[in-house]
């Protein structure tokens, strides 16, 4: 089914009442969709690749072959930490200035 445009012989308000209830069933049919795509990757690689993120499922679909080990290994493996922070470090101040009975001995 295609999206269309509502006419525009219509109120504005009703235009905009039209244009949400399609993004409404549009984004409905989104996650049908991916959730279908999830159910063949899982009946794809096994049972254990259930244990396995979206993303993960997504990377073995670019691998050139992949093994049902391989697949258990991945999704008994710990989740990988979330990547720290980093930190806002000040710059150096730079360097000071010798006190004058110093300045007078490097001259």
């Amino acid at each position: 089914m295609f999206l269309s445009f509502p006419s525009t012989s219509l109120p504005e308000s009703e235009q905009i009442a039209q244009l949400k209830q399609q993004l409404t069933w549009a984004e409905l049919k989104i996650q049908v969709l991916e959730e279908r795509l999830r159910l063949e990757r899982i009946k794809k690689y096994g049972p254990a690749s259930e244990k396995l993120s979206d993303a993960q499922l997504d990377l073995l679909d670019l691998e050139p072959g992949v093994s049902n080990v391989e697949v258990q290994a991945e999704s008994a493996r710990e989740p990988l930490p979330a990547p720290k922070p980093k930190t806002n470090r000040r710059p150096h101040p730079g360097r000071q200035e010798l006190p004058r009975i110093c300045r007078a001995w490097s001259a």
